[in-house]
């Protein structure tokens, strides 16, 4: 959710303005941040009281404007942090979605991401023509075969020595970016999701509150990479997180009460409703949940019941309670403190979780951003958890996500290599292997969000590769 909306210090009602986005990616480079991240969708949730006022009231998941269009602007101040956007699989011809990307990554000078996304809501699908969203597997089913495609056009119809300044008959009108593919994004632990990602994706954005909670998606999916000829590290795994940092322990609890204030009540439920297509409005704010009995609700009080599980909750859900979780972090963790506090909790789930890194969502804007640069990042390389510098500094996103210089295109053992026609396309990652030895090099940075799974506090977030 949204609760910086009613916070005066939060720059984001001016977001529909190129200096909101000059100067987060300015602080971004000066962080050191590994890419920033848009979690972008077609529609709105129009699930709770079956309208989309109450999330246009709140301003949540609304008037954003398209980030293909700010990439290119964000690009030219900065020479090393990286541009991550979603494009789903479903609804965008793969032709065009291989211009645009391409396009995108010659003016970012190879630091573009593609998020893939089979795209679940019904409204994106009436909004886009369709009758109704197809179902899970299907879509997934219908991504392979995108996917396949979309290689072909950013890999195979161009070779590395071909003269562009010359016409060409070609399937791909643009001439191939300096990544050609771009870093593949994906989330979604579903048991055709894991299939799509151990074959397809270089980093996957996993949810989970706790540590215990993700660890097992994370292992499953690098055992199924490995059966499929992968490195299983050559997958970097993300987790959202949202941190909410002070000085002092008093001064990150002050703004944590800030924000739980500021929390939107039905913004919060109008989120949560779309994310489950399941009517929240219709339950007092203040009443215990009772779903038990009530018709399509078996799936909603399973999760409750897990989500339980997963935190320690014992006291009964009310609809006032879950706009809470809602709204400060969502289904991810929102750990409160001092940066060496929250570094315990990065800590935490580096070493017993196997992530790679961390999406960073924000209560306000760029307020939490500039506590992760000013408070948190000192203390993450003091432990040896973040780098110094990037890996490849004014390299391209996927030289600095392996830490490999020259590693600019897909790996070879990447199911998509085979498509291709450029050179210097092998390469290993210094991020595979022993973890512990390799956080003494370099270091690690900080990483994105989710689209199922966990989910993102807002439409954009930072991202640091641990």
């Amino acid at each position: 959710m949204s609760p910086a909306i009613r916070d005066p210090d939060d720059k984001t009602p001016g977001k529909d303005r190129l200096d909101y986005w000059l100067n987060l990616a300015r602080l971004a480079e000066e962080g050191k941040i590994s890419f920033i991240f848009w979690a972008d969708s077609y529609s709105l949730f129009d699930v709770y009281s079956r309208s989309t006022a109450p999330i246009l009231r709140a301003g949540a998941h609304s008037a954003g404007l398209d980030p293909i269009i700010i990439i290119p602007v964000m690009a030219p101040v900065t020479k090393s942090v990286g541009f991550g956007v979603t494009g789903s699989t479903s609804y965008l011809n793969p032709y065009i979605l291989a211009r645009t990307f391409s396009s995108l990554d010659h003016l970012a000078n190879g630091r573009v991401a593609w998020n893939v996304v089979t795209s679940w809501s019904n409204a994106t699908a009436k909004g886009l023509g369709a009758e109704d969203v197809v179902p899970h597997d299907e879509r997934y089913a219908i991504a392979h075969e995108y996917m396949d495609l979309v290689y072909k056009f950013f890999d195979s119809t161009w070779s590395d020595n071909a003269k562009i300044e010359q016409q060409a008959s070609s399937p791909s009108q643009t001439h191939p970016s300096p990544q050609r593919t771009p870093v593949l994004f994906q989330a979604g632990t579903s048991k055709a999701g894991r299939a799509f990602g151990s074959k397809h994706a270089e980093c996957i954005y996993v949810g989970g509150l706790v540590p215990s909670q993700t660890a097992g998606s994370i292992a499953q999916i690098r055992a199924d990479a490995a059966a499929q000829g992968r490195d299983p590290q050559s997958i970097q795994f993300f987790v959202s997180i949202t941190p909410i940092l002070g000085k002092t322990l008093e001064e990150a609890q002050a703004k944590y009460e800030r924000a739980r204030e500021n929390a939107d009540v039905i913004g919060g439920l109008s989120q949560f409703s779309g994310y489950i297509g399941i009517d929240l409005a219709r339950f007092p704010l203040d009443e215990v949940f009772e779903l038990k009995d009530a018709p399509g609700d078996d799936a909603t009080h399973t999760f409750l019941e897990n989500f339980n599980k997963t935190t320690g909750n014992t006291e009964p859900w009310t609809p006032r309670k879950l706009r809470e979780t809602m709204a400060l972090g969502g289904f991810h963790p929102a750990p409160v403190g001092t940066p060496e506090m929250v570094a315990d909790v990065f800590e935490e789930w580096i070493n017993e979780v196997d992530v790679d890194g961390f999406n960073i969502a924000y209560v306000t804007s760029p307020g939490t951003f500039e506590d992760v640069v000013y408070l948190l990042r000192p203390e993450l390389v003091k432990r040896g958890l973040m780098w110094e510098d990037y890996d490849v500094p004014g390299g391209t996103l996927r030289e600095n996500v392996y830490g490999v210089k020259g590693q600019s295109h897909l790996r070879d053992d990447h199911y998509g290599h085979k498509f291709g026609k450029g050179e210097g396309r092998g390469g290993q990652s210094n991020r595979g292997g022993n973890r512990s030895a390799d956080r003494t090099s370099n270091g690690n940075g900080l990483g994105g969000p989710v689209e199922n799974g966990a989910i993102p506090l807002k439409e954009e977030a930072v991202a640091l590769k641990a």
